[in-house]
């Protein structure tokens, strides 16, 4: 028995020969496990074209399932994710941008809404530097992780038409 591995894929040939007639047999092996090797190369060679589709999937934006307690929306990754998410913006009491120092956006932040009176509306990760929310006029406390710590605002949502707007900015710890 022959037994080839190459990142998870493993070839098992199995040989039943007498002696005379071994090297046309292992000939005919050669020739199979040439061919099994050039399949297993062709596909790693595929896996970036499998990674890009991957990475478009993160660049598409996330909205709250329609049961959520809170309504929201969360993205902005790429030109069309966040020109998608600004048509949008319109429905939504309460627009959160996550960036750095530098300008650049952060995303896959950590968020929680309070209630000023303490208790939590709801809690989640914003996959994007966007994250829109559609709360009822009041003030709420708003948390976000980043640099390690918890980052807390307290703001006052308005309506869909007049909608708070908050920046986290983070100082690169």
């Amino acid at each position: 028995m022959i037994i080839a591995g190459s990142k998870g894929m493993i070839i098992v040939a199995t040989i039943r020969a007498n002696t005379t007639t071994t090297g046309i047999v292992m000939t005919r092996i050669a020739k199979h496990l040439r061919r099994w090797l050039l399949a297993a190369l062709v596909a790693v060679h595929a896996l970036p074209l499998w990674a890009e589709e991957v990475g478009d999937l993160a660049k598409q934006n996330v909205t709250s399932a329609p049961q959520a307690e809170l309504d929201w929306m969360s993205g902005g990754i790429g030109d069309e994710a966040r020109d998608e998410m600004r048509k949008a913006a319109a429905a939504y009491s309460v627009h959160l941008v996550f960036s750095d120092r530098e300008g650049s956006y952060l995303a896959g932040i950590s968020f929680t809404v309070n209630r000023l009176k303490g208790w939590e509306l709801y809690s989640g990760v914003s996959v994007g530097p966007l994250l829109y929310l559609k709360l009822p006029p009041g003030s709420y406390q708003i948390s976000a992780k980043f640099d390690g710590v918890w980052h807390s605002k307290c703001i006052r949502a308005g309506t869909a038409g007049d909608p708070a707007r908050v920046s986290f900015v983070s100082i690169g710890k």
